[in-house]
């Protein structure tokens, strides 16, 4: 008995939905195809990017389709709206890599930058090719700043046929409302490295990043960029770099540092947070310049005479200023050589929602659940938190547990008294999910899940859902 047979949707009701195109090639193959939601600052308007490159806006509350675009050749990595909604902007991941602008509700192109020009151009992958366009420059992170400003984070990352090595570029610029560099990290170019993500204040007063692998190309090691392996902070007006701290692998369970989208930075500009997969949360003081805090939430323990940890994968700070990060299943660590290959027991800190003090490093409360938790949104009053829940236990494939939960942040008692809502899914929840400013509504793709003999559960589609009063 499935999840969301044991446990019927309650809190949440749904709104509408809209079909978001076949992608059964994609899942029989085993991928899960992206997408990118996002609500207008004003809660009007929703827009979603898809991995075929559908560009749709629609008005929240009733579904209408206000605007649809096919961008050829590109997956619509990012999408976001200008602080008035009047402009949409886009992030490609595609041959140029470009961040474009368009007029609402027209649609008319206004203008488009292009990292390629920095990173290198990408060759259009083959047909066929399900993780050929991963291999194009994209935009990871697209934030769109409190004065108009926006900052974008272009990488080029691809394995070159001919050298038999891997290249990785990245930068990071701020753009004005028309395109233009205001600055650019590094200053000189682009860094041999891969950013992997980057967050800042909503004023860009400071800016936060991950430098990770570098490239394997030794003329590109002769670019100026942050050191692999480190945590940099930059000032946000001028794109000068503050300061960096190196990530020293955990030893002897890892041989490197690694990281998803969990670089976040704290509302006032005081705090940033770096979460590994390892199951460390660093905690930076931005105006001290240093590490305030290393918290081990989900390191390795021994279980079964072997190594098991939890990656923290996603996190952000709430308008509350806490630290809001997800753990992931219990793993064993990557690239050791072990005789297993799965983990004896669950780890005790796997699939939680934890809230964290930054000054203090307390565990004010925590939720944890019987599925994997993926993604992380929440509203701009600082009550909605919502989660999606997008895999399965590898021990009982037949096991689906797929859907959306959302916590009320200002409710009394912890985790399990603040989750306030769930929705069941049949196919898995992709983790990028919003939720709109008022907190009322949110946004999230369900994508079909394949099971151990090929057979499809779920639909592709976008689904908007309401906060029940």
């Amino acid at each position: 008995m499935s999840f969301a047979e044991r446990f019927r949707a309650f809190g949440l009701n749904l709104l509408w939905e809209h079909p978001l195109g076949d992608i059964s090639f994609h899942v029989r193959a085993g991928h899960t195809p992206d997408s990118f939601v996002r609500f207008s600052p004003d809660g009007r308007l929703l827009a979603v990017g898809t991995l075929k490159g559908d560009l749709l806006v629609f008005e929240s509350l009733t579904g209408k389709l206000v605007l649809r675009k096919k961008i050829p050749e590109a997956m619509v990595k990012r999408v976001a709206f200008s602080p008035d909604a009047k402009r949409l902007y886009y992030g490609e991941q595609s041959p140029e890599g470009a961040v474009c602008a368009l007029e609402l509700p027209s649609g008319k192109t206004l203008w488009c930058f292009r990292t390629a020009g920095d990173l290198l151009r990408g060759e259009p992958p083959l047909p066929g090719d399900l993780y050929g366009i991963y291999r194009l420059p994209g935009i990871y992170r697209l934030k769109i700043l409190r004065d108009g400003d926006l900052l974008v984070l272009g990488i080029h990352s691809w394995y070159d046929r001919k050298l038999r090595i891997w290249r990785r570029l990245s930068r990071l610029y701020r753009l004005s409302p028309k395109g233009k560099i205001r600055w650019a990290y590094p200053s000189d170019g682009p860094a041999p490295v891969n950013i992997i993500y980057a967050d800042s204040d909503p004023s860009g007063k400071r800016v936060a990043l991950v430098a990770l692998l570098p490239s394997e190309y030794k003329e590109d090691l002769s670019l100026k960029g942050p050191p692999p392996q480190s945590f940099v902070a930059l000032d946000g007006r001028t794109g000068r770099k503050l300061f960096h701290f190196t990530l020293s692998p955990l030893k002897p369970y890892f041989d490197r540092v690694s990281a998803w989208e969990s670089v976040a930075v704290s509302r006032d500009g005081r705090f940033a947070i770096l979460g590994t997969t390892d199951g460390r949360l660093f905690v930076f003081d931005l105006e001290k310049k240093s590490l305030h805090r290393l918290l081990t939430l989900a390191t390795p323990i021994i279980l079964g005479g072997f190594p098991v940890s939890a990656s923290l994968g996603y996190g952000l700070f709430g308008p509350d200023g806490l630290i809001y990060v997800v753990s992931g299943e219990s793993t064993l660590p990557y690239g050791l050589p072990l005789a297993v290959d799965r983990p004896a027991g669950p780890h005790p800190a796997a699939r939680t929602l934890f809230a964290v003090d930054p000054k203090t490093g307390a565990i004010l409360w925590r939720f944890t659940s019987p599925v994997k938790l993926q993604g992380l949104s929440s509203d701009a009053t600082g009550r909605t938190l919502a989660v999606c829940t997008g895999a399965f236990r590898k021990e009982a494939l037949r096991v689906r547990q797929f859907g959306v939960l959302v916590f009320d942040l200002k409710k009394e008692g912890g985790g399990l008294s603040k989750l306030v809502g769930y929705f069941p899914t049949a196919g898995t929840c992709f983790f990028h999910l919003a939720v709109s400013p008022d907190g009322h509504l949110i946004a999230a793709v369900e994508t079909p899940w394949r099971d151990e003999i090929g057979r499809l559960y779920g639909k592709h589609r976008l689904l908007v859902l309401r906060r029940s009063p």
